[in-house]
């Protein structure tokens, strides 16, 4: 029997301790969520929004099966995270019937695939915009391009995507907007959900092209503002205006640093809150050499321990002597922090509302401070653009117009609501259907380039890379140690800005080859993983990311040393035991069916079965068995009758063709099945086993440096170890005896009859598949190989 709707009511208090706010509760109780909230800051919309899906999921079994929450800073993932596993804790699930899983750069092999192994299972997903943005248009930050499909297929089906504090996205929020009416054209296997949340919602930046409307916007409540919120929202914050227009930007630092001491208040916290890190770095160095009080730095260029640490020290409870903050805009967003006295710099009206929001946040203090450091009008010309940034110098003349007139008035919540001041529209990169389309094809260009994404998820001067420091010698000694580095690990990578590295020397993850290729800093591309030598500084635990410190970095110790994957090495399917090939092909039959049956997509089972069955025929090819055969047995040319698809070795040694591709062989083979075997889709299947490992898409061609191999004829096509006239033996499938068949490698001419690309192209843009549902099924079939293999 269904629970009554009152129920959430009850549910709420038991995840939380405390009985919801009306809009709360409403939000619990509609089946299908707005598509935006607007609320103020430390109105507990973060719980609202997870236990409302919750809810809806646990009690009426309705709506997606992942929340996917994006946020606009890394510091706030782990925050999130904690309040979903409070959540979780409170209502007696445990983390393996809901995993919450943050999504950060530089996990290892198998983290990065821990969210993805269980499509079927609710789940959690919190990370940046950076880090889910970029998976959602398959090109997935600090993560293999090989694996990139995977997370595209899952998280443009079966989602609700929750983007917070949107008004701190830029470009990604038009990039949201776009790809949630991208989703409702061009269709999906299971729907999405998309909902924007802000203290300030502007409609007119979530209305884009293929999202010309944005539907119902839910807001305070009239019980929730004269009812138990009544107290925030009329929380006093006295404004009051520090005059630095005569103040050169040297003498900056020593300014704020003196107003943050005299206005501190012992026993209580400061927050100051400054524009640049350059700044906030500069006013921390002047406060630690006064030793006024405990200070704290937070800015976005930290490794994750340090980060961490950092914030800890920042929300502890303050001592008698209190505590001293300076920040960034990492606090806008999401940090439960509230500070007695707030120093801030003019920014755009949409961020004072945010750092207003840090202080005085529960009318804790009868009597709050806000200290406006006013540097005056702006210049006109140049000189105004390097004032304001990183924002539009007309926002900040706006801003500083209002704040004029509010000195000496209280900026509570409810009076910041009848202020209105204009901010200068977004002209984002606008991510268009044909951009969509491009991107669902991974390949690299002839020149080794992708599509760039990051227009898409960043304003120009935003776009980062992420870095990690590591032990070796000066060049050229040190050259041929760099590219033997083991892959990045979450724990010692910043996120910095990709201009910081023009005149670095640097190394970048060669997927072809699996090592560390030394680049320049121009070369490198957004949302790069990128090592620097440790020895050549950048880098302070206290401080974060410095490029003019010349000091030695110590590098975070690895956990794992795992090498950089390779195009031809196979995570996931590596099992470390023998496994004849009919077996194997069983288990992947049978576990893409179950997996077709838990999410429910019945009219795509018998494809999946299908493409489960013969997946890994080409496994039969002599390359393959020869290379197994090698590595399990004494004599390799031992015929014991057997078509084995793994060994009991973690790594079966190289194929006697570089960068052969068993994947490729088997497609090339469906392509040529008669009668023998029934298909519903021939293309279809064949597109599915091609690019069950992401390194055999929508084009076929040799890999970079490929040549030509020794038993080939001159004349013979040949691509990723496959040569025309390569020929597979009989063998028994789940679907029956497949005659041997010799491959053909005409499909990869582009302009072919039968052509490779045309075929896959037709799928993409089927209007009964399309790229989503397309990417889903790839996903899939790809989780059932993992899975069948580590059974």
């Amino acid at each position: 029997m269904t629970p009554p709707r009152s129920d959430f009511t009850a549910f709420f208090r038991t995840a939380t301790g405390h009985a919801p706010y009306d809009y709360q509760r409403t939000l619990g109780e509609s089946p299908e969520p707005p598509s935006a909230l607007n609320v103020p800051t430390g109105a507990g919309k973060t719980q609202a929004l997870i236990v409302s899906w919750l809810y809806q999921r646990r009690v009426h079994a309705q709506g997606p099966r992942r929340l996917v929450y994006a946020l606009p800073m890394r510091t706030l993932v782990e925050q999130t995270v904690d309040v979903a596993q409070n959540i979780r804790e409170c209502l007696g699930i445990s983390d393996e019937e809901l995993p919450i899983h943050p999504m950060m750069g530089g996990l290892d092999r198998a983290e990065l695939r821990a969210w993805q192994q269980y499509p079927e299972r609710e789940q959690i997903l919190v990370g940046t915009i950076d880090m889910l943005l970029s998976r959602a248009l398959n090109r997935g930050y600090a993560a293999s391009r090989f694996i990139w499909p995977v997370p595209f297929g899952l998280l443009n089906n079966d989602c609700r995507w929750v983007f917070d504090e949107i008004q701190l996205m830029g470009s990604a929020r038009a990039t949201s907007a776009q790809l949630h009416g991208l989703r409702l054209s061009l269709g999906t296997a299971i729907p999405c959900e998309t909902v924007w949340v802000s203290a300030t919602v502007d409609r007119d930046a979530l209305q884009t092209i293929d999202h010309p409307k944005l539907d119902s916007v839910m807001s305070l409540s009239a019980s929730d503002r004269s009812g138990a919120l009544k107290q925030r929202l009329e929380a006093t914050k006295t404004l009051m205006r520090l005059d630095l227009g005569g103040h050169a930007a040297g003498d900056l630092p020593a300014a704020i640093a003196a107003a943050a001491i005299e206005s501190h208040v012992e026993g209580t916290r400061t927050l100051v809150v400054l524009n640049t890190v350059d700044l906030a770095q500069a006013t921390y160095r002047e406060l630690q050499s006064t030793q006024a009080s405990n200070i704290v730095l937070l800015h976005s260029r930290f490794r994750p321990r340090e980060r961490s640490e950092h914030m800890q020290s920042a929300l502890a409870k303050p001592d008698e002597r209190g505590t001293i903050v300076v920040a960034t805009q990492v606090v806008e967003a999401g940090v439960d922090m509230s500070a007695r006295t707030l120093i801030t710099e003019t920014a755009p009206y949409s961020s004072i509302v945010q750092r207003l929001g840090r202080c005085n946040r529960a009318s804790e203090h009868e009597n709050a401070t806000v200290l406006w450091l006013d540097r005056g009008p702006l210049p006109d010309g140049t000189a105004a653009k390097r004032l304001a940034a990183p924002y539009a110098p007309e926002d900040i003349e706006h801003t500083r117009e209002a704040l004029l007139a509010q000195v000496g008035k209280s900026l509570s919540p409810a009076a910041l609501e009848q202020i209105q001041v204009f901010e200068t529209p977004d002209d984002p990169a606008v991510l268009r259907r044909q951009d969509l389309l491009d991107l669902f094809d991974t390949t690299p260009d002839l020149s080794g380039m992708d599509v760039d994404v990051a227009p898409f998820i960043r304003a120009d001067d935003d776009r980062s890379v992420a870095v990690l420091f590591r032990n070796f010698p000066a060049l050229p000694a040190g050259e041929a140690e760099a590219w033997r580095e083991p892959a990045p690990e979450h724990d010692e990578l910043v996120r910095i800005p990709r201009s910081s590295l023009a005149k670095r020397t640097c190394w970048t993850i060669d997927h072809v080859d699996g090592r560390w290729v030394k680049r320049t800093g121009n070369e490198v591309a957004s949302g790069a993983t990128v090592m620097l030598r440790a020895a050549d500084g950048g880098y302070d635990p206290q401080i974060g990311w410095d490029g003019k410190m010349k000091a030695r970095v110590e590098p975070v110790p690895l956990a794992d040393k795992q090498a950089p994957e390779s195009i031809t090495d196979d995570p996931g399917t590596e099992i470390g035991r023998r496994e004849e090939l009919l077996p194997h092909l069983m288990n992947v039959a049978r576990e893409a069916v179950r997996l077709s049956d838990t999410v429910e997509l019945p009219e795509w089972r018998e494809i999946l079965r299908c493409a489960g069955a013969l997946h890994d025929i080409g496994k039969a090819h002599p390359v393959f068995q020869k290379t197994l055969r090698t590595a399990m047995f004494d004599d390799a040319q031992a015929d014991d009758g057997l078509l084995w698809a793994k060994s009991d070795k973690q790594r079966s040694g190289k194929h006697e063709r570089p960068y052969f591709r068993h994947e490729l062989a088997s497609a090339l083979a469906i392509r040529r099945l008669d009668g023998s075997v029934e298909l519903q889709s021939r293309d279809l299947v064949a597109y599915l086993v091609a690019t069950h490992h992401g390194k055999v898409r929508l084009s076929i061609r040799p890999a970079p440096d490929e040549e030509r191999p020794a038993d080939a004829a001159e004349d013979a096509r040949f691509a990723m170890g496959i040569v025309d006239g390569d020929v597979l033996p009989r063998m028994q499938t789940p679907l029956g005896e497949t005659p041997e068949i010799a491959l053909d490698l005409t499909p990869m001419e582009l302009g072919a009859e039968d052509s490779w690309t045309d075929a896959a192209v037709r799928l993409r843009d089927d209007p009964k598949l399309g790229p989503f549902r397309l990417g889903f099924l790839e996903a899939l079939l790809r989780i059932a190989d993992w899975r069948a293999s580590g059974a």
